[in-house]
């Protein structure tokens, strides 16, 4: 009898835990007209809450003491209920902080929370001030998680959560407003709704995931959740507005990125600020044994380069999904908008070519050895590098050490080539980089390390 108590807990936990991940992992659409309309991030969001509903009813610390599930009190308010879940979670903490810090690690990567889109629309739940108040707490959060230099340094103190408290009370109240009726469904889409709701949901599974982690699950929501891209590493426009989640998650769905890269991408250019310059017609990014891993090192490079050069000893046909997601992104223009773009094969090589920011670029994709891009006559301005070793499939070439003289002769004569390797084979060199630092993105699929900076030819 005492077993069958016992697994009624974990069977509970294994069936939310089960609901937890699919829940981060899918894209929700509806059928309007015949046609499918994204209901990202509502239709997650009120799947997350309801989740986070079935965990805050059960009195955790009472249920494993006495092997049992046991329920709060009838007489205990919501937001009581809510205060010893948080309660819970932070006495675990205290011994893991490296959990509280991988849980609520995504909302490092968020962009700016300043400007129009923060300010909510007041109505007879929520006041101005209370949506002022989250977003100036999910900034504090931002930045004592930044201020970590490992996931073991995460302060596990009474302010942090306090934030988390007074946030999740926050998501109580909107969450009200949509169960009963506070919102339509026209203002839940409306853009900054749409964004602040992002937030909220990002927020939510931080608490979620912290849940499950005390659990030991080996995988939680924050594990999976793509990070925004925002127009500070892809220059949509001048107000660092947002590549839309739903072209991510398509990509994603497509293998055409993985959930770690949206992660890269917004470290990367947290470290790197894009410059400002229009790149010429010569300036070119190069990834050697690239495979068809090419919408990572694309979107990086756009605000440095024209031409981008991936090189694959096989000659795999490829599909037009790379080009399906280039389409989606605002500024991007292919030629003949009547058919959906294509390669073109010229030899050894597939191109295709499109407008972005009103700016012609092409991307080579070359069927031979990586060594032939040495003579290639252009100007070397990203060097993007990684799972080149033999047991991956890759050329065994030390890019980051024996070939690295060569490709800074690519540089131009004062101006340099901003890189992002992993390191492989041979580790790096870091006597031929002008500055290289490691960036600080700790739970990558296998572990996997990032190394970026900047290319230049020595000054005489």
């Amino acid at each position: 009898m005492e077993k069958e108590k016992v697994q009624s807990i974990s069977s509970l936990v294994d069936i939310l835990h089960k609901v937890h991940c699919d829940n981060s992992k899918q894209q929700y659409y509806a059928e309007r007209d015949g046609r499918q309309i994204s209901t990202m991030p509502l239709t997650p969001f009120v799947y997350e809450f309801f989740l986070f509903n079935s965990l805050y009813q059960v009195d955790w610390n009472k249920s494993y003491d006495e092997e049992e599930l046991i329920f709060h009190p009838d007489d205990y308010s919501e937001s009581k209920q809510q205060r010893e879940l948080i309660k819970y979670l932070k006495a675990y903490s205290k011994n893991k902080p490296s959990d509280l810090y991988r849980a609520f690690e995504p909302l490092v990567y968020l962009p700016a929370i300043v400007g129009e889109w923060t300010h909510i629309t007041p109505d007879a739940r929520i006041s101005k001030e209370h949506g002022t108040s989250f977003f100036e707490k999910i900034k504090e959060l931002q930045k004592i998680i930044e201020s970590c230099k490992s996931p073991n340094e995460m302060p596990v103190t009474k302010k942090i959560f306090e934030l988390i408290d007074k946030g999740v009370y926050f998501i109580y109240l909107v969450r009200n407003n949509i169960f009963h009726g506070s919102k339509t469904l026209g203002e839940v889409y409306e853009r900054n709704q749409k964004r602040r709701i992002e937030v909220y949901e990002l927020f939510l599974k931080g608490v979620t995931s912290l849940f499950f982690l005390t659990a030991k699950k080996p995988s939680v929501a924050s594990d999976f959740i793509p990070c925004p891209i925002t127009s500070s590493s892809l220059p949509i426009s001048q107000d660092r507005e947002m590549l839309d989640q739903n072209i991510i998650w398509s990509a994603i769905n497509k293998r055409l990125i993985k959930v770690g890269d949206t992660r890269l991408i917004a470290q990367f250019t947290k470290q790197i600020e894009p410059p400002k310059m229009t790149p010429s017609n010569r300036s070119a990014l190069f990834y050697p044994s690239s495979g068809s891993d090419m919408l990572t090192p694309i979107l990086l490079g756009l605000p440095y380069c024209t031409q981008f050069y991936f090189y694959e000893r096989g000659k795999v046909r490829p599909t037009p999904q790379i080009q399906t997601i280039l389409n989606k992104i605002p500024t991007v223009k292919f030629n003949d908008r009547s058919r959906p773009p294509r390669w073109n094969e010229l030899g050894n090589t597939h191109c295709i070519e499109f407008e972005y920011n009103g700016i012609p670029r092409r991307i080579h994709w070359i069927h031979t050895d990586n060594l032939e891009f040495l003579e290639s006559d252009v100007d070397l301005r990203f060097y993007f590098h990684r799972g080149d070793s033999w047991g991956e499939g890759g050329s065994g070439q030390q890019w980051d050490s024996e070939h690295l003289p060569k490709l800074i002769n690519m540089v131009p004569d004062n101006q340099t080539c901003v890189f992002l390797t992993d390191g492989e084979p041979g580790d790096i060199n870091e006597g031929y980089f002008e500055t290289c630092s490691e960036l600080n993105i700790p739970f990558l699929e296998r572990g996997r390390k990032y190394y970026y900076g900047t290319l230049a030819k020595k000054r005489a």
